[in-house]
């Protein structure tokens, strides 16, 4: 498990490429499955891919921010909320880590890493980032 959250855990910061560098660099660093997601803030639709997909048991992508939490912990849900919804009123970097429950009924963590632009003088705006998973069994 990476040192600096736990499920549960999150924070956010000024957009801060450094510290988004730093959590990416950690991640690769262990045994972890890391893929790209964005999301267009004008319309709230997250682009996530196959792997992340089917860790979040979605049957599409694009999808939307309750589709992708749906899978986590109740109390892990509001810490989430809380996070995107400060990451979408100001540029910022942000992560956080959550359990999920895999379809065979087993669970592992999810770690999300991620950056926001907001243009303030459009009001428009983008998320992006990575999910990161442990490695499926083989």
């Amino acid at each position: 498990m990476l040192r600096f959250v736990k499920p549960g855990f999150g924070t956010i910061l000024p957009e801060d490429a450094r510290a988004h560098e730093e959590w990416i660099a950690e991640l690769t660093e262990h045994d972890y499955v890391v893929e790209g997601w964005h999301c267009d803030l004008s319309t709230g639709i997250f682009s996530i891919g196959e792997t992340a997909r089917r860790i979040h048991a979605l049957e599409q992508s694009p999808c939307g921010l309750l589709d992708i939490i749906r899978g986590y912990e109740d109390d892990h849900r509001k810490v989430v909320l809380n996070i995107l919804e400060e990451a979408t009123a100001a540029a910022s970097s942000f992560y956080y880590c959550t359990t999920i429950v895999h379809e065979d009924g087993s669970a592992g963590p999810l770690y999300c890493i991620g950056t926001s632009t907001i243009d303030t003088a459009t009001a428009a705006g983008r998320m992006r980032g990575v999910f990161a998973f442990s490695a499926p069994e083989r």
